[in-house]
């Protein structure tokens, strides 16, 4: 270090008193001043803080809370130094380079955040820094990531590497102090998390006080995260959410844990298993759950989604980069936060994505994957990262891995005491008196999103008739009146009541619940919890794919063949030839080991290869004939459950079996005279 520049004793001495009132490191690092103007030199002679910018400053205050005391020594004293700062946004890299360049002569400074196509890679500056270090001179690199953007010579030799964060509360008071000559008598927590480093030294004024200070710095913070903060008021605390399984008990552990963090008990790296990915079906509440963990946590929630990405840029590769660093950034800067990543399964899976597209999708996926692995597992990182999807299976196999997205936590839809609950906390005083628990019970397989639309669409009636709610008003919204003809119940009950027959008869799996209300895009539904997913043998699909085909088959036998057993994504057909499409092209359970891709490729194949589906065209029909004798064979325990189905509209689990069981057994039940039929 040169004593050309060095700042008068006085504001050393100052800088150390300030340090050691807040409890800081040992001031032993001189406060940089600004490049002088031609023919200003150094402005007012002894006065180093009127010339000195408050983003530098602070910059300076945040290498000294993260360099350790033997890294400041080897700055001040040591020649042939290889350094190396990330930063968390691009504003920090000039205030960081004047800061350092103060108490260190370098040879050559890296500044990159991505925004040359051509320069900011690691293989470019390797010979310089190469040049530069062999000879004894020092090389500094500032840089958003350093492992994308900085030469990888100087990342792998650094003597120093320095990652700085938010600016804690020790930080703040110091700078406050430096900058307006008073200490602030309360430094709240998280002051000034969101803001960028030139709206925190926007909010830090010379000549201003130190109340002052805190005070823009609290209502800048707050109007940057106001949108989400007023989300949050909207939503109950997660430890009155209903519904949510396995993902509850990982949401109340992880708040326990970032509290005894806010309370200053556990450092933020012991705060484990912060990072998951929430599947399930459309309206479960994947997002309501991000909210209503980042409020009882007391957190900030940052959402953000892969099609904002695009929306927000001309969808060229480096402008979606630019747009995924950013949200990072943000997030990071509000840390700790909640960052929800919803919709994650348009980032294709790169083990699967089409020829066409690899080129693109192939850097844009490795580079979401790199920073998410900076933002959850970086020694300042403060961040529980949530991703959402519909669509687990469409992942790229990086994302949910340690590290990053640690596993997947799927979301059932509610079961009906769930449901009861979660009605009666949407209608909040309206029907305090009445049992939910029958209208749960119609209302089976409904999503979060149904329940709160039935609780909206009650609350409008009785608003539309003049009158406090009654219960006809949330019962026409939960099951409306029926308009279908008795023929046409009869229909659905039968279809409904062959897959439950088939559902238990077969080992397929247990019913829970069975009901032939009207809702969405379903006449009827049957929910059956399956015995076995996760090693499925060619005898167990088959017997799968058999309890999905018979409901065609009753109504093949007892009415006509319909769409209604085929056509959408999810109807009995497309479930069963997707089935049948994967036993032969994925599972290598259909004669042929050979694998041809996953679930959707095995799909593609029908279209693309005659002979495959030939293959699974001839498994479909044996399967379906098999289907139309077991109809056959259990047709009295079918009719039962039907007329039952009738009366009722929703059955459990229980009756259900209670009704197979007291159906006398036939002598073919006694023989399995099924021909074909499959063993599970």
């Amino acid at each position: 270090m040169t004593d050309s520049k060095k700042p008068p004793s006085s504001l050393l001495d100052h800088a150390r008193r300030v340090a050691r009132r807040a409890n800081h490191v040992d001031f032993d690092y001189d406060l940089p001043e600004e490049p002088a103007t031609e023919g200003d030199a150094l402005g007012k002679p002894g006065d180093l803080l009127a010339n000195a910018s408050v983003g530098t400053i602070l910059a300076t205050a945040m290498l000294l809370d993260a360099l350790t005391a033997p890294e400041r020594r080897r700055l001040m004293r040591q020649r042939g130094l290889a350094m190396v700062v990330k930063v968390p946004a691009p504003d920090w890299m000039e205030h960081v380079g004047r800061s350092l360049a103060r108490v260190h002569e370098w040879s050559e400074v890296f500044r990159r955040a991505g925004a040359s196509r051509s320069g900011d890679k690691p293989d470019v500056g390797n010979d310089k820094t190469c040049d530069m270090l062999s000879s004894g001179r020092s090389v500094l690199g500032v840089s958003t990531a350093p492992e994308r953007y900085l030469p990888s010579a100087l990342l792998a030799s650094a003597d120093i590497r320095v990652e700085l964060g938010a600016p804690n509360r020790k930080v703040m008071a110091l700078v406050i102090d430096l900058v307006t000559g008073t200490r602030p008598r309360k430094v709240p927590p998280g002051l000034g998390h969101g803001l960028s480093l030139t709206e925190l030294a926007s909010c830090i004024r010379k000549g201003s006080s130190a109340a002052a200070c805190v005070r823009r710095l609290k209502e800048a913070s707050a109007s940057k995260s106001g949108g989400a903060d007023q989300d949050l008021a909207s939503v109950p605390l997660l430890e009155d959410c209903l519904g949510y399984g396995e993902a509850h008990s990982w949401g109340l552990r992880l708040i326990e844990a970032v509290r005894e963090y806010q309370r200053g008990e556990r450092e933020w790296s012991t705060v484990e298993d912060r990072n998951i990915v929430l599947s399930g079906d459309p309206g479960v509440g994947k997002t309501s759950f991000a909210k209503s963990l980042a409020k009882s946590a007391g957190v900030p929630l940052i959402s953000t989604s892969v099609s904002s990405w695009f929306a927000s840029t001309g969808g060229y590769l480096n402008d979606v980069c630019k747009a995924v660093d950013t949200v990072f950034e943000q997030a990071a800067a509000c840390g700790p936060a909640v960052l929800l990543l919803d919709e994650i399964d348009a980032l294709p899976n790169r083990a699967t994505c089409d020829s066409r597209h690899r080129d693109f999708w192939a850097p844009a996926v490795a580079h979401v994957l790199l920073a998410l692995s900076s933002a959850t597992s970086g020694p300042s990182s403060r961040l529980i990262v949530i991703g959402a999807t519909n669509f687990p299976n469409r992942l790229d196999e990086a994302l949910v891995r340690p590290g990053r997205l640690n596993r997947i936590v799927h979301i059932e839809r509610p079961d009906v005491p769930a449901i009861a609950g979660i009605l009666r906390q949407h209608l909040g005083g309206d029907l305090a008196g009445e049992d939910l628990m029958p209208l749960a019970s119609i209302g089976t397989g409904a999503t979060g999103a149904d329940i709160a639309g039935w609780a909206r669409g009650a609350r409008m009636a009785a608003r539309a008739a003049g009158r406090t709610m009654i219960l006809a008003d949330l019962v026409n919204q939960v099951a409306p009146p029926e308009t279908r003809s008795p023929a046409v119940l009869k229909a659905v009950a039968t279809h409904e009541a062959s897959h439950c027959v088939g559902a238990e008869l077969l080992s397929v799996g247990a019913v829970q619940t069975v009901s032939i209300v009207s809702r969405g895009g379903y006449a009827g539904r049957t929910d059956a919890k399956l015995r076995n997913v996760e090693s499925l043998t060619a005898d167990e699909i088959d017997a799968y794919v058999v309890s999905v085909l018979c409901g065609r088959a009753a109504d093949e036998r007892w009415g006509a063949a319909s769409s209604g057993s085929a056509g959408g994504p999810r109807s009995d057909l497309a479930i069963a030839t997707t089935t049948i499409a994967a036993k032969h092209g994925s599972y290598g359970l259909g004669g042929s080991i050979l694998y041809r891709g996953g679930n959707a490729e095995a799909v593609q194949l029908i279209d693309k290869d005659r002979d495959f589906r030939a293959l699974v065209e001839a498994d479909l029909h044996r399967l379906y004939e098999v289907a139309q004798a077991f109809v056959a064979e259990h047709a009295e325990r079918i009719e039962r459950l039907a007329r039952r189905l009738v009366e009722v509209k929703v059955m459990g689990g229980t009756e259900v079996r209670a009704i197979i069981a007291e159906t006398p057994t036939t002598p073919a039940d006694a023989t399995n005279v099924t021909k074909g039929a499959p063993h599970a």
